[in-house]
């Protein structure tokens, strides 16, 4: 490409809407993450699973969000960015536990997630209704869980598991507040969808977002990937699998210098 050429594509470049770079961005930083294969990883206990597994859950989200705000649809994304935001919330409370406690909440997570299906089952049974699935598999499973206690009371509810961690995440924690009341119908939501214009007559319009460019989003992201290998290392997952989503993950994004999160230092790119 001759020098004049290439000059143009870099100002056309430039020219481009910050949200459509932008929603590339965490678009190809998804797909990097989400293709990370980690089938040599192997499971000493449940918390590296769920930790792997928040995280790839998140970037799904990021996938579906970058999406719909490239394609003008980011005021549907309510429900996607919460469920992002919830999971980077999870991963950040299971940082500042224990191990103990860290493989004691898991437990606990995955109990209240088994009483939630039993209690499912037992409404449809209440109203007549046949569900496909045994749940005895389910029900046999030994979970260390909690029953009692903060670890317990954090598990269950997400308000106290952000409000006991050492430093307290309270700029994800509010975005995660404001995109609860437009992740389901509220009140709020309705008014946004069917506002009025004179007080007395309808018009329409929709949530405005409070990401619209996904810079914040793209903070986020590096917290869940980071905060996933500390958590991996932690748990004595091999150096070079802990650090394998991390480096996925800066090796698609713009920037050029990334850290180790397992052992403190920084990885240049090529």
């Amino acid at each position: 490409m001759s020098g004049r050429r290439a000059k143009k594509a870099r100002s056309a470049e430039r020219a481009r809407p910050a949200h459509l770079k932008n929603a590339e961005t965490v678009r190809r930083t998804a797909e990097a993450v989400l293709s990370v294969d980690l089938s040599d990883l192997r499971l000493r206990n449940r918390v590296p699973q769920v930790v792997v597994g928040l995280c790839r859950a998140a970037f799904a989200q990021s996938a579906v969000i970058a999406t719909l705000t490239a394609n003008g649809m980011s005021s549907s994304a309510s429900p996607n960015r919460r469920l992002f935001l919830e999971a980077a919330l999870r991963l950040h409370w299971l940082r500042g536990l224990t191990r103990d406690d860290r493989r004691r909440a898991v437990d606990t997570m995955l109990a209240k997630d088994r009483k939630d299906t039993n209690g499912t089952l037992a409404y449809l049974a209440k109203v007549g209704q046949e569900a496909d699935f045994d749940p005895s598999e389910m029900n046999e499973f030994y979970l260390d869980s909690a029953e009692t206690g903060a670890v317990q009371e954090q598990a269950r509810k997400l308000d106290a598991a952000v409000k006991s961690t050492e430093v307290e995440p309270w700029s994800i924690y509010a975005m995660w507040r404001e995109e609860t009341k437009h992740a389901h119908p509220s009140a709020t939501l309705a008014g946004e969808y069917a506002p009025t214009f004179d007080d007395a007559h309808l018009s329409s319009g929709e949530p405005d977002p409070m990401d619209p460019n996904l810079e914040a989003h793209s903070l986020v992201q590096q917290l869940i990937v980071m905060t996933t290998g500390w958590l991996l290392s932690d748990e004595q997952v091999p150096h070079e699998i802990a650090n394998r989503i991390t480096v996925a993950y800066f090796a698609s994004s713009p920037l050029q210098v990334w850290p180790d999160v397992t052992s403190g230092e920084e990885t240049t790119s090529s």
